[in-house]
């Protein structure tokens, strides 16, 4: 039953995941600097420790606690551009660094 709870919950960030590229289709038309010299090395998934990096820096997500492995996932869809690839295990995440712009409720 609980893999089944997670699994559902994958497949529903999953799905907002595409409903955001769906969405942003004028985005992939821009164009950004890559940076591939530099590693920036974070180990939480928001914004708050993110902002040390930037748009078009590689990123590698190695997370400070080990089992929840939809922490990859979470960091994937808030932190990767998903024009590019994205390596991604239980354990850790490797992209292009591009955070999506939270909105206020």
């Amino acid at each position: 039953m609980k893999n089944l709870l997670n699994i559902k919950a994958m497949l529903a960030l999953f799905g907002i995941v595409l409903s955001f590229i769906a969405s942003n289709g004028n985005a992939a038309q821009s164009t950004v600097d890559i940076d591939q010299s530099d590693i920036c090395p974070v180990d939480d998934w928001n914004l708050d420790v993110t902002s040390q990096c930037k748009i078009g820096q590689k990123i590698v997500f190695v997370p400070k606690s080990w089992g929840n492995e939809q922490l990859p996932l979470k960091f994937v869809g808030v932190n990767c551009d998903l024009k590019y690839s994205v390596a991604m295990t239980n354990g850790g995440v490797v992209c292009i660094y591009k955070p999506i712009k939270p909105t206020k409720i």
